[in-house]
């Protein structure tokens, strides 16, 4: 960052903000506490500003349009990722950093990951802790409970599970919200729950079973629904983490399901018009089904999966659920020295580049790639951004003052004239955003980052962050608190349907930063 200056504290609920702000409208929820290094923060590192940026900044960027799936909720409010195409990125404007508000609800140790958004704006949001999920309706300005369900617990011997809590995605960590205003979420027990909002509570409409499609294992092993989504036709898909793909009728209930021997998959899967999108730690997918809803594989395309998993890896192979963008796909692998940013041809699953990032034995990210597409001089430009996850092993290694290597990229794939693309470097930000899945509003322009610097002194101080797409810049950045208590883990930025604001899942619940309210 150049030339940043530090803006004066101005106290408010939670933390502070850049300057003065509007009152809320309600009582907010009982805040994340702080450690005891809180004591530690000076004024000057509440809100930081660059001051080559107007306050206010934005650049919205030209792109073209992602496509709606049509039983989704409308793009930008339905699943981790924003859209069927897993684009990580929003037409809504987010934070620009004026009069910035942080306000924080605490749930415990339970960490809150996919935050979607009903019509009325309302929070659904799925909070697990070690032994179970919940599933909440929250005030998203409060952040207050306005109705909450229990979802099924882990199994009974999930504490000797060679998958432990940690390294565990299933269990709701990723659901989406359909277009009926429905959420689908996978459970530990091997279902999909279809939930819906009614009568002020939230009543379970139907319930379909997976034990016959779970590739069996010996406890304490447990195979482990990792998500599901509806594709372009309505046919629910399902995956889980020891190899298995599978559809669901939700008329019928008929479900048909296909083994990847032998492979894991551990994130979450793309659905587009022409297929669903899966990555193995082995191989990345192109699927369809047939006329009976039996997945069939479309191609393959095997990437270097690497020798073993890397420090900040869940598990060995990519970390990405794949982008899709335009004609591209576009992931990263797990290769040595140095991680590859690959983009493939959607069509046939051929490699059309690829740019090897980040420094030698330092370089991994078990996180999507944010992706954009747009008009460029000789036809139409990708561009994906990147984050580096190496060093974080686990949220003690990054307490005590300790960070991970950092590092965010922008790699672009350029018409070189002749029918190919050339992958070129763009930019390479210092920042060291641990774990977050970054997230890029179109509207304003910058991407959203959850970052945290080293210090001698002990203190971990977690701060929401803004870089400018087009120069790689960091904007502002602003304190959310201070402990493990604020550590994301893996959990994304998430932007909301009603601008200007953020929300971030931590170990302790769930954040929300926001400009002021008028």
């Amino acid at each position: 960052m150049k030339n940043v200056l530090a803006i004066s504290l101005i106290s408010l609920i939670a933390i502070g903000c850049c300057a003065c702000s509007a009152p809320y409208s309600g009582i907010p929820a009982e805040p994340i506490p702080n450690d005891d290094f809180y004591s530690l923060v000076t004024e000057e590192m509440i809100c930081i500003r660059n001051p080559d940026y107007a306050e206010g900044y934005n650049n919205q960027l030209a792109h073209l349009t992602i496509p709606q799936n049509p039983f989704m909720a409308p793009n930008g409010k339905g699943n981790m990722h924003n859209d069927a195409y897993m684009t990580d990125t929003y037409e809504v404007a987010g934070p620009v950093g004026v009069n910035l508000e942080v306000v924080s609800t605490y749930r415990g140790f339970a960490q809150c990951a996919t935050v979607t958004f009903d019509s009325k704006g309302r929070i659904w949001t799925v909070c697990i802790n070690v032994s179970g999920p919940q599933l909440l309706l929250l005030d998203p300005y409060t952040l207050n409970e306005l109705a909450a369900y229990t979802l099924p617990p882990r199994h009974e011997y999930w504490q000797d599970d060679p998958i432990g809590p940690m390294k565990d995605t299933s269990g709701g960590g990723y659901f989406c919200l359909d277009n009926q205003e429905r959420a689908i979420i996978v459970t530990y027990n091997h279902s999909i729950q279809i939930i819906e909002y009614s009568g002020g509570k939230f009543n379970l409409v139907r319930e379909y079973y997976l034990e016959d499609h779970v590739v069996p294992k010996e406890p304490p092993e447990w195979d482990k629904v990792g998500s599901a989504l509806p594709d372009w036709n309505g046919l629910l898909w399902f995956v889980t983490r020891y190899g298995m793909v599978g559809t669901v009728d939700m008329e019928s209930g008929d479900i048909h399901s296909i083994e990847l021997t032998g492979e894991e998959i551990q994130n979450s899967f793309t659905i587009g018009e022409d297929g669903v999108y899966i990555m193995s730690d082995y191989t990345f997918y192109r699927f369809h089904a047939d006329d009976d809803g039996q997945p069939i594989i479309d191609w393959r395309y095997s990437y270097d999966r690497g020798t073993g998993v890397k420090s900040g890896m869940i598990n060995q192979g990519s970390g990405t659920t794949p982008t899709l963008i335009g004609e591209m796909v576009a992931i990263a692998d797990n290769a040595e020295p140095r991680m590859n940013v690959i983009f493939v041809k959607r069509s046939d699953g051929s490699e059309v580049c690829r740019m090897p990032v980040f420094s030698d034995n330092e370089s991994c990210t078990d996180q999507s790639l944010i992706g954009l597409a747009r008009e460029g001089d000789n036809g139409i430009e990708y561009s994906v951004i990147v984050e580096n996850n190496y060093g974080y092993d686990n949220f003690f290694t990054v307490a005590d003052g300790n960070s991970g290597v950092g590092g965010v990229v922008r790699v672009d794939a350029i018409p070189d004239g002749s029918g190919g693309y050339d992958c070129i470097e763009v930019w390479n930000s210092s920042e060291r955003s641990l774990t977050t899945v970054p997230k890029m509003s179109l509207a304003s322009g910058l991407i959203y980052l959850y970052t945290k610097e080293p210090r001698d002194d002990r203190l971990d101080a977690w701060y929401f962050t803004a870089v400018d797409f087009d120069t790689g810049d960091t904007v502002f950045k602003v304190l959310t608190g201070t402990g493990i208590g604020y550590n994301n883990n893996y959990a994304p930025t998430i932007l909301g349907p009603q601008g200007g604001t953020a929300y971030i899942g931590t170990l302790n619940g769930l954040i929300s930063i926001r400009d002021a309210r008028e």
